[in-house]
């Protein structure tokens, strides 16, 4: 099933206006309506969002075979939705990836590590309207830098209401231990799991254990939301999102596949599936859509507001 819509942008035109957005201050938005902490329509109590870091649409989604994604293009997408056009409109770097799909905000910021973002993320928004304990809201990734997601520079939420982050330069295969061990031990309403696979071997040249580093991800993709749906605390009661923080250049921009960076359609241009008990199911959606629109849905669906956030509100994936 294919649900087309006509509110299509060009990629560039729209990043453009992002852009512009973000240097003018504009200050539209759709943060979720009001609700008490935690109370919503929705069925799901839970929220998990996977972060598979810099594969190309090209090798992914966008491959008509899905050889390298069996797991999501073939099995999962039958239980999901997926996105044809989903966009980082913003920075295609790490760090500001990773913190357009936190916060909402797209920012220019330094990628080692050195610099939070501006804006308090969805855990910190979570954790401070429903005074839950850190351990139900949980970051895990496999690069040290990203330590920096758990705060913010805000005067105002700065060292506050900070989740709990697991965050080591590590193989992705001991992250999914880590991520396992904390769903078994914890059961977090909220958690974030970041594989730095593809993007750790593109920047290595290395064509073969970037393909090989897709398949693993989609397997461990696959796991996961196995889990997912026998764990009792966790069946029928949680929603998961797969995407990228960013893409990598097309074959014929600069060097290819090795690096990322700039506002080529390689770069931009990059995943979502959501599967979950609210969400339509086998559907492909022809929705233009970018990264900062995930916060605010996640923030509808768990009962919270982000009024800082400057996505929109997925709406066409629900029933």
């Amino acid at each position: 099933m294919i649900i087309m819509n006509n509110r299509r942008l060009n990629p560039v035109t729209g990043m453009i206006w992002v852009f512009l957005a973000f240097l003018m201050g504009c200050e539209q938005s759709d943060s979720g309506l009001p609700n008490d902490p935690g109370k919503t329509p929705y069925q799901t109590k839970n929220v998990v969002i996977i972060v598979i870091d810099g594969p190309r649409f090209s090798e992914t989604w966008g491959d008509p075979s899905k050889q390298y994604i069996p797991n999501l293009g073939k099995k999962l997408a039958r239980q999901g939705v997926q996105y044809n056009w989903f966009y980082n409109n913003g920075p295609t770097y790490t760090t500001s990836g990773h913190t357009a799909l936190t916060t909402g905000r797209y920012q220019i910021m330094q990628n080692d590590g050195t610099e939070f973002p501006h804006y308090p993320s969805l855990f910190q928004v979570w954790l401070s309207q429903t005074r839950e304990d850190p351990n139900q809201a949980i970051i895990i990734t496999g690069k040290e830098k990203l330590n920096v997601l758990a705060d913010c520079s805000h005067h105002q939420w700065r060292g506050k209401f900070n989740p709990i982050c697991v965050a080591d330069n590590r193989p992705d295969a001991e992250t999914l231990k880590i991520a396992r061990s904390l769903l078994e031990q914890h059961h977090p309403q909220l958690l974030l799991i970041q594989f730095k696979g593809p993007d750790q071997y593109g920047h290595a040249n290395d064509w073969t254990s970037y393909l090989n580093s897709i398949i693993e991800t989609d397997r461990y993709v696959n796991d996961i939301w196995e889990f997912l749906q026998n764990d009792p605390h966790y069946q029928n009661t949680t929603t998961l999102f797969v995407t990228n923080d960013h893409g990598r250049h097309l074959d014929n921009v600069r060097d290819g596949f090795v690096n990322h960076g700039d506002l080529c359609e390689g770069c931009l241009h990059i995943n979502l599936f959501a599967a979950g008990p609210d969400f339509k199911a086998g559907v492909t959606i022809n929705t233009y859509r970018e990264l900062t629109d995930l916060a605010p849905t996640v923030a509808r669906l768990m009962g919270f507001t982000m009024p800082d956030a400057r996505g929109e509100f997925l709406s066409e994936l629900f029933k």
